[in-house]
């Protein structure tokens, strides 16, 4: 179910009688789609005839999107096993890479143009540099999980980052680490939909080149994290 544009899984949830509400049945193997898309949109990124790289593609949520709208090819790595599922797994535009740490990759043929990534467990501060080597295009998007970015040591930190000051320091500390790294930060949005702890995600789309400076992009995420927004959990 959508509600106003957000996905709603909770069947207990409340909302206002003039709300947009639109039922959803099955549109992705995995709720991960509706992340991708939600970027997708917001960016206006069309993925048409591409051959495409999904890294850390479990279930294969971002894989399923990139399909249904018009990838011509998708590699589809994880370093887990039978994860994918089924329909993606036997779909000829899907080439399973499993048991396979993105890390570790050196190539894949054919080359892909673009990524996009879900890497769980990982910070993408260590990742984005590496996509870009096994890509041919100016850009990837990465689904940023700030309880895997946030310096665990901080005090308190449960694993659910709920701070907002610890939200923005993070979303700056990943853009700064990126900066130094030459890769681009050009944007970033907010999941519409919350990980199953209730951690907020963002989706950041990157690039070969730095675009924004600090206090651009301090900016870009002050207004992305005013916005009061009632997102629903995973």
């Amino acid at each position: 179910m959508k509600v106003d544009a957000h996905v709603c899984t909770d069947p207990k949830a409340n909302f206002n009688e003039d709300a947009h509400v639109n039922l959803v049945f099955d549109q992705y193997v995995s709720r991960g789609g509706f992340k991708l898309a939600h970027a997708l949109d917001a960016w206006h990124v069309s993925v048409q005839d591409l051959v495409m790289l999904d890294a850390g593609a479990s279930t294969g949520g971002f894989t399923d999107c990139l399909l249904q709208r018009g990838a011509r090819l998708v590699h589809a790595v994880d370093v887990g096993y039978n994860q994918l599922d089924w329909t993606l797994r036997t779909d000829a535009r899907v080439v399973v890479h499993e048991r396979q740490n993105i890390m570790t990759l050196q190539s894949l043929e054919p080359i892909p143009v673009a990524a996009v990534a879900d890497l769980s467990f990982r910070s993408i501060r260590n990742a984005a540099r590496h996509l870009f080597e096994l890509i041919s295009g100016p850009w990837a998007i990465c689904l940023v999980k700030p309880q895997f970015e946030v310096d665990k040591a901080l005090a308190g930190f449960t694993g659910v980052v709920t701070d907002t000051a610890v939200l923005r320091d993070t979303l700056l500390g990943v853009h700064a680490t990126l900066e130094s790294e030459g890769i681009g930060l050009r944007d970033v949005v907010e999941s519409p939909i919350r990980g199953r702890k209730g951690n907020r995600e963002f989706l950041a789309l990157l690039s070969r080149q730095p675009v924004l400076d600090h206090d651009g992009f301090a900016q870009l995420v002050e207004r992305l994290l005013t916005v009061s927004e009632h997102l629903p959990q995973e």
